[in-house]
């Protein structure tokens, strides 16, 4: 596992806040920070496929349609499907559901999922409030159905729900026990946030943030056990309960929100919204079924950000994105740095376009969208953002685009960032070159080791077939003793070209030890290579 510092908490000028670093990072302008993420969809408001304009007609009459009312929450993908939940409020048809290629006055129209017998919710049988999903690699869909309409209303326990997303059956379905979804202090519970750790079908933990209680839980599939946790770091800060996004502020109360599980260290990262700090907790610690409650172990800062933040997600090679709330921005850092305001980077930032994004996602497989045109098998992000200073203040115009799912190939992003080292041999950067040569060293030398051992091999043969031919000479010296005076004529003869030979031997192995001499100069001035590329690499991750 990866082990950041615990920080002492930066103040005055000596720290530089995530926006300064970036502004005077020179090598990614803010015209390429403005043009990061491209716009996949984007909605002056959500409306539906209710297959009829007079099924649509009836909805709005009897108030189950109200498009003022219908604010997108998070976004997922699997193949050609990209998943839109809304938070249920009167007036929200369907809480989980699917973009579709239909177009509407307001956008592309949804369509519930898996169908509309699962957004009937007044028997608890469907989906109440799926206000955050995750796809997972067996294919599954998982979907948090807090139980809860208007935000603040419950209506059915909240539940785990699991979709086999090959057949878009509902495979699974646990409720969570009221004792495990609120606070036993307090009494209040929403639960806002999950990270699916798919370990395999059946060892499957799943994490869920409850903002209102200010807790962490963790489910396991196997045995369907919950177990809910507490630390003062889910707790909001009290100084920070004043958002303020493209000059609209709004106040609220709410701790743990934004969660990210890492792929490569296992590490649970995340914050509060009302935060200016970052956290994490290494989830090994769960898998002894023995651990204590007190003793687990949390780690992070207190005020590393300049800003609270939002969504959060963790890229295969370990860089923890998130959103930025003040600033209308996506930061990144590498979680194999330390974790300090130095190592942060704005990978995008947009007035208009990135206010909340209260959603990201990472995966390898590309949208079915000539949007975005990357090689198959890179990541890309997709991020959703949907003015939530709006939907608080209940002050939106419906004449403005106000919601938008929007998506970048990761490397992209991190192209000319501290976050990390990029893959793509045409991007034209740095340290994509740095990692090449450090990869073509590395074959160099080991073709130079197997030659190596070729050649002495080969020189081993050539000493066993020249010990054969003495040996057989010196037999057929023995056997023509008779005639001495012509077997001295013909050894004399043999000795002086065997004295040749071995002149010409012994150069040919001065010659290979110069050789020799040669490969390991050219190794030892490679790895001096090496070292400069990585002093580059390190000196180019310290801020300007």
């Amino acid at each position: 596992m990866t082990k950041w510092l615990l920080l002492v908490v930066c103040l005055g000028i000596a720290c530089q806040d995530v926006t300064s670093a970036a502004v005077n990072h020179q090598r990614k302008s803010a015209n390429n920070l403005a043009h990061s993420m491209k716009v996949i969809y984007e909605w002056k408001h959500i409306d539906f496929d209710f297959g009829s304009d007079e099924r649509r007609d009836a909805a709005i009459k009897s108030g189950e349609f109200d498009h003022t009312k219908n604010y997108p929450f998070d976004v997922d993908r699997w193949r050609d499907k990209t998943f839109v939940t809304i938070e249920r409020n009167n007036g929200v048809p369907s809480s989980l559901n699917v973009v579709t290629n239909k177009k509407g006055k307001g956008g592309p129209l949804l369509r519930p999922y898996p169908d509309w017998s699962f957004a009937k919710y007044e028997d608890c049988s469907g989906i109440v409030s799926a206000f955050k999903i995750a796809v997972d690699k067996f294919d599954r869909l998982w979907v948090l159905d807090s139980g809860l309409v208007n935000n603040n209303q419950p209506m059915c326990s909240p539940k785990l729900l699991t979709f086999d997303l090959k057949t878009s059956k509902l495979v699974k379905q646990v409720e969570i026990p009221h004792n495990i979804a609120v606070n036993a202090t307090t009494g209040m519970g929403e639960l806002v946030s999950l990270a699916v750790q798919a370990i395999d079908r059946t060892n499957t933990m799943v994490y869920i943030a409850d903002e209102k209680g200010e807790g962490l839980i963790m489910y396991q599939n196997s045995d369907d056990s919950f177990h809910r946790l507490t630390s003062n770091t889910f707790d909001y800060d009290p100084r920070y309960t004043k958002l303020t996004v493209a000059g609209e502020s709004f106040t609220v109360k709410n701790g743990i929100y934004g969660i990210a599980l890492s792929p490569v260290t296992n590490n649970l990262y995340y914050s509060p919204l009302l935060s200016h700090g970052l956290y994490y907790v290494d989830t090994e610690q769960f898998s002894n079924p023995q651990y204590e409650e007190n003793n687990v172990q949390y780690e992070g800062s207190q005020d590393i950000l300049n800003t609270q933040s939002f969504g959060k997600v963790v890229s295969k090679n370990g860089v923890l994105f998130l959103g930025l709330v003040g600033n209308s921005g996506i930061a990144c850092v590498n979680e194999h740095q330390v974790l300090q305001r130095e190592s942060f980077d704005v990978v995008a930032q947009n007035e208009e376009t990135l206010q909340m994004i209260v959603s990201m996602k990472i995966m390898e497989n590309l949208p079915q969208s000539g949007r975005i045109n990357d090689p198959e098998g890179n990541e890309y992000m997709l991020a959703l953002s949907n003015r939530m200073q709006k939907i608080i203040n209940n002050d939106f115009n419906f004449n403005d685009v106000n919601f938008r799912i929007l998506g970048a190939n990761v490397d992209d992003l991190m192209r000319n960032t501290r976050c990390g080292r990029y893959h793509n041999q045409n991007a034209g950067n740095q340290n994509a070159d740095n990692q090449n040569a450090d990869n073509q060293n590395a074959n160099n030398q080991n073709a130079d080791n197997q030659n190596a051992n070729k050649q002495n091999g080969n020189r081993q043969n050539d000493n066993r077939q020249n010990d054969n031919k003495q040996n057989g000479n010196r037999q057929n010296d023995n056997k023509q003793n008779g005639n001495r005076q012509n077997d001295n004529k013909q050894n004399g003869n043999r000795q002086n070209g065997n004295k040749q030979n071995d002149n010409k031997q012994n150069g040919n192995r001065q010659n290979d030890n110069k050789r020799n001499g040669n490969r390991q100069n050219d190794n030892q001035n490679n790895q001096n290579d090496n070292n400069r590329n990585d002093n580059q690499v390190h000196h180019s991750s310290k801020l300007h």
